[in-house]
């Protein structure tokens, strides 16, 4: 044969050899037509158009090869929005995301094919504004709560934060405060109290529009005086995380003991997701070194990165008290910490005493 037909005979071959890889091989899967976009290196998933009434299963049948798995996409982008099953073709879309590979062949090693999703930015902003204020005690101004409260939603509207946590931001001993009536409007609130018969403590978060929370709980992280709060919510956010189709999310105000509860409510209320899909931020009443000893008792799972901040943020006046207290953690793998604010302490003319400073804090997961 000539050269060229010797050449053709190599590559066809080298293109065999590559659609027979032993399983958890992704393969290049030529043939496959109608393609808007190819969404991995090797081509084997893509966003494919002419979808109307067909599944991936006949896009990839079509193409000589099986599907492995299907995605609703965003907007004609490579970013999955819902998981679908191969054969579902009853959504009402002319584009899907197939990922597909040889017949007879699931890439079950190494492991389960992820979506094929951006990385995203969450926005985060969380402050405890400490009870006296609320509730007008120790000096604070009559106004205190009402002017903190606004403050708050306008520093959780510069930073364009998606997730808030308030702590000790109430109307009542264990009654926290709603948010909406500072001007955080079409906002999902949680709330956790904490009352314990003598003492009371709170923490609500609050999801920006989009975030849908699918449960929820809070409660009390110890049994005696010492007792702080935390809210927990199971969420959806509106672009899907790489590996969570939901995210545990704790707001946390550690006790200065030890954690004795709060852990059953947080698994009952994430389930799974508190393996790897978790963020907590709040004041932990203890240094980012020692966050992860906290973590492990409240939420599990695996452990968090480092956290951030890691500075000083407490407390007004700095001569009574103060610490490296309040941070963001998260345990999403491969996760990064990609920017914080630690906003000087507010509205002093209202005296609000033992405040921390607000935090404003960003991940990209």
């Amino acid at each position: 044969p000539s050269q060229i037909g010797v050449q053709m005979l190599v590559l066809a071959s080298v293109l065999l050899l590559k659609v027979h890889t032993p399983a958890g091989e992704e393969v290049p899967c030529p043939g496959l037509r109608d393609v808007k976009r190819r969404c991995s290196a090797a081509n084997c998933t893509v966003l494919a158009g002419g979808m109307q009434g067909r599944s991936c299963t006949d896009y990839c049948s079509a193409g000589g090869y099986a599907c492995v798995a299907a995605w609703e996409e965003v907007d004609n982008t490579c970013t999955a929005e819902a998981a679908l099953a191969c054969e579902e073709a009853a959504v009402e879309t002319t584009d899907l995301l197939c990922h597909c590979g040889p017949r007879g062949v699931t890439p079950a090693q190494p492991g389960p094919v992820s979506p094929p999703v951006a990385t995203v930015a969450i926005s985060t902003f969380f402050w405890n504004m400490h009870w006296e204020c609320s509730l007008a005690m120790r000096g604070a101004s009559p106004s205190c709560r009402r002017h903190i409260g606004r403050r708050f939603v306008e520093l959780a509207m510069e930073a364009q934060a998606e997730i808030v946590a308030a702590l000790e931001l109430k109307d009542g001993l264990a009654q926290p405060s709603r948010l909406s009536d500072f001007g955080l409007d079409g906002w999902t609130q949680v709330d956790g109290p904490c009352d314990t018969g003598v003492e009371g403590d709170t923490a609500v978060l609050a999801f920006a529009p989009g975030w849908t929370v699918q449960g929820s709980g809070g409660g009390c992280l110890r049994h005696d005086s010492d007792a702080r709060a935390f809210a927990v919510a199971l969420v959806s956010p509106p672009r899907l995380v790489r590996g969570c189709p939901s995210l545990c999310v704790v707001a946390v105000h550690a006790p200065h003991s030890a954690i004795t509860r709060g852990g059953d409510v947080v698994r009952s209320v994430c389930g799974d997701a508190t393996e790897r899909c978790a963020l907590a931020m709040g004041d932990w009443n203890v240094p980012g070194e020692d966050v992860a000893g906290l973590w492990d008792v409240l939420i599990g799972g695996g452990a968090p990165s480092r956290p951030q901040p890691d500075e000083r943020t407490c407390s007004n006046p700095e001569s009574y008290h103060y610490g490296k207290f309040d941070h963001l953690a998260t345990n999403v793998p491969d996760a990064q910490h990609t920017g914080h604010v630690v906003h000087p302490y507010q509205l002093l003319e209202d005296n609000p005493r033992k405040q921390h400073r607000a935090v404003s804090a960003r991940l990209v997961l």
